[in-house]
């Protein structure tokens, strides 16, 4: 009879670090378990990456750019106006430039072209220009744009198409195709975003060029590692899964994005009030993603790609004050629209129904942000649909847990002129006369996918635990080892049923937030502990006449001038009045 020793061994990682066993049981409830799948979570490695050519059609796409490059041709980027697009098309921007390639870029405008690859933009580009020499690459869209590929092709371009939407029945006619959802394709993930799929053509280049040398010496190899922050942040702000591949690029990323190489990045930290030493996912989330995204909302994400490319501090601080100005302007269009669809619904029996569909003159360029809103409040997929010029109309959808947004839409294809997406959000264009007709089909098609009955997802905790417990540096630093989170590997949250508080203070231009303080038992005044409550301002008065019982909160970091110290993030309060 063998012997177990019932004690587990603790796990050290490559610093020497023992890892508290609070936090390994934390990993072991996200199903991370034993050492060597913890040290993987914990330290991933860009050594742990997949090769590119497992990636079909990747083999075609370089031959095409290395014959551009070798034979001096332009090679135009057709990006897209969000966050992953923009910052896949900088990607590749920056890299063909590194090797002296002659490229350039072209993002349509959100408000007067729409997404994607179109033929009006092709014809508008190509009026002028010699487009027989030129290879034409998509990225974060193209996959669906088959029309628009045919004639790009007979302008005379070689169209490489890069992106990670879900593809459509009819595979679109280009050169080559890199898109990790295509059929046939054995490239071990899925979920790669945009940027993601741009950063592996990149490595697929180099790799090739290095293979054939083609560079001098390793030290004109270019640096991929530089143009990793860029991914981060395109990766994080598309919501994808933040685990296998997307966690080991966004990792690398934020680690590049705290050596602050790239001006324009480290200048919008700071004009946010972040520590661009010390970044984490919830910072580009709530942070730098939206003031990013402001400049495609509102007609001009050249201003990103600007950003982006920023030379000096001086550029990049103009760029970045921009930037936030503009996604002040933007808050403003979101809640003036998100107001008009709640005067909309109240026409609508909401409790009855599985889905929401609001048209009218809503701002294509908030209706993504819009549908969020609604879904946050409503609970159900929303889709909002805007006028366009022509008396077409353009819309945004978001989804549901449980709610396979592109499916839906797919079973509506016929009452729509275009549709893409995945899972969660999508967009679409249709014909007002047809608006009313989607609307029921639409809703049709979320009760087959629900039975009638979308169930919410129930609050979900991580531990119970009190702050003061939960607030020492050993615990809150191997916890910053879980990031990045997101979608896959969600921000811990925690429960302190007995929190004391010691100041609470409204802040904000409206009042909408909260300032507060905890204090841990037994420590006075030192032993207080700094928090934050977005949104909660209405209930300050509450707090004078009811006893605290359930706190939900996540560690966050502050930076404020100059230092950065932990603080708790508030994000559910449960009030008893007994």
């Amino acid at each position: 009879m063998t012997c177990h020793n019932s004690k587990a061994e603790p796990i050290r990682l490559s610093n020497g670090t023992i890892l508290d066993p609070f936090i390994v049981k934390l990993l072991g409830k996200r199903g991370v378990i034993g050492k060597e799948a913890v040290t993987t979570f914990l330290e991933p490695k860009l050594a742990d990456l997949p090769s590119p050519f497992l990636m079909k059609g990747m083999n075609k796409a370089i031959n095409i750019v290395v014959n551009a490059l070798i034979k001096k041709q332009s090679i135009l980027i057709w990006g897209d106006y969000d966050v992953d697009g923009t910052t896949a098309t900088a990607v590749l921007l920056k890299f063909f430039k590194s090797l002296g390639c002659n490229a350039d870029y072209y993002i349509p405008n959100r408000l007067t072209e729409g997404y994607g690859l179109q033929e009006n933009g092709l014809k508008k580009i190509s009026k002028n220009k010699n487009t027989r020499n030129t290879v034409l690459l998509t990225v974060d869209n193209g996959i669906s744009a088959n029309k628009a590929v045919e004639l790009a092709k007979k302008l005379g371009y070689k169209v490489i198409i890069t992106d990670h939407h879900t593809p459509p029945l009819e595979k679109v006619a280009a050169d080559a195709i890199l898109n990790p959802k295509q059929s046939g394709c054995k490239f071990p993930d899925k979920n790669l975003a945009g940027v993601g799929v741009a950063f592996y053509l990149a490595m697929g280049v180099r790799s090739h060029l290095n293979d054939v040398n083609f560079f001098n010496n390793t030290s004109s190899l270019p640096n991929l590692k530089l143009l990793l922050d860029l991914v981060a942040i395109g990766t994080v702000a598309d919501m994808v899964p933040l685990h296998g591949i997307n966690r080991i690029l966004v990792r690398a990323g934020m680690e590049t994005l705290e050596k602050e190489s790239n001006e324009g990045l480290t200048a919008l930290c700071r004009a946010n009030s972040l520590d661009p030493g010390f970044i984490r996912s919830e910072d580009i989330s709530f942070q730098l993603a939206p003031k990013i995204n402001a400049a495609g909302r509102l007609g001009d994400a050249n201003k990103a790609i600007n950003l982006f490319l920023s030379k000096t501090k001086e550029e990049g601080n103009r760029i970045a004050r921009d930037l936030v100005k503009g996604n002040e302007f933007r808050k403003n269009i979101n809640l003036s629209d998100f107001n008009k669809a709640k005067l909309e619904l109240q026409t609508v029996d909401i409790e009855n129904r599985n889905s929401i569909v609001v048209y009218g003159d809503y701002h294509i360029g908030v209706a993504g942000i819009v549908a969020s809103n609604l879904v946050e409040k409503y609970k159900k997929p929303a889709i909002v649909l805007c006028k366009s010029l022509n008396g077409t109309y353009r819309g945004s959808a978001r989804s549901v847990s449980g709610v396979d947004l592109y499916v839906a839409l797919e079973e509506c294809s016929k009452l729509l002129l275009g549709f893409g997406g995945h899972k969660m959000a999508g967009g679409m264009t249709i014909d007002q006369i047809n608006i009313n007709k989607f609307r029921v089909l639409f809703e049709r098609m979320i009760h087959k996918q629900t039975n009638g009955k979308i169930t919410e997802e129930t609050k979900r905790i991580d531990a119970d635990i009190p702050i003061g417990k939960l607030f020492k540096i050993s615990i809150l630093r191997q916890l910053h080892l879980f990031e990045p989170f997101g979608s896959g590997n969600p921000q811990p949250i925690f429960r302190d049923t007995m929190a004391r508080f010691c100041e609470i203070k409204p802040i904000g231009k409206d009042k909408s937030h909260l300032r507060l303080s905890f204090r841990k038992s037994g420590q006075g005044e030192n032993g207080r502990i700094k928090g934050i409550a977005f949104g909660f301002g209405m209930y300050a008065g509450d707090f004078k006449t009811s006893k605290e019982k359930e706190i939900y909160y996540t560690p966050s970091m502050n930076f404020f001038r100059g230092k950065r110290s932990w603080q708790v993030r508030i994000t559910d309060i449960v009030f008893n009045d007994a």
